[in-house]
């Protein structure tokens, strides 16, 4: 630190006199003491120690507490990926229903448009058909008389006797 100056009392000297003079008691020190104190390094180097061993011992703890909680979890944890995977398994079935329902509407449609061309025909065919009942039915077709019926008679014959004996099913004759 600095020490307060005192003026110098004017000087009948030629040239230019210094402003300040230091004071004569101010002695230099230095800047940072020359020892430093063993203690305070020990204090410091003992603190970060136990605060390293008790971040450790926390570390630890958290990793045994984290591990048994994912063995808590595990059935949960399969649980859901099953139930993931069935929801895969229903989504693609849905997919293929859709895709089926989709086909059976345009397979209907296309059924659809094929009944109402065939009910088109079917009307000009009715129109033809009643066209030509009028024309038949302005024709004469002559009568015709009526064919002598055919009668038949069956008669039938009895076979005639035998009175041959053969010894072959072991009777006598």
């Amino acid at each position: 630190m600095t020490e307060r100056a005192r003026r110098l009392p004017p000087t009948t000297s030629p040239g230019p006199a210094p402003r300040a003079v230091p004071d004569a008691r101010a002695v230099a020190r230095p800047a940072f003491p020359a020892k430093r104190p063993v203690h305070v390094a020990v204090t410091v180097g003992v603190t970060v120690g136990l605060y390293v061993v008790s971040l450790a011992g926390v570390a630890a703890l958290q990793a045994g507490t984290d591990s048994g909680l994912s063995a808590d979890r595990a059935p949960a944890a399969a649980a859901v990926a099953t139930l993931r995977d069935a929801h895969d398994l229903s989504e693609a079935q849905l997919a293929r229903m859709e895709a089926s329902f989709a086909a059976a509407a345009a397979t209907y449609g296309e059924i659809a448009a094929a009944i109402g061309a065939h009910e088109k025909v079917l009307a000009g065919l009715g129109e033809q058909v009643a066209a030509v009942e009028g024309s038949a039915s302005a024709l004469r077709v002559p009568t015709f008389a009526s064919l002598p019926s055919v009668s038949s008679r069956t008669v039938s014959v009895a076979p005639p006797r035998s009175n041959a004996c053969t010894t072959g099913s072991g009777k006598p004759c």
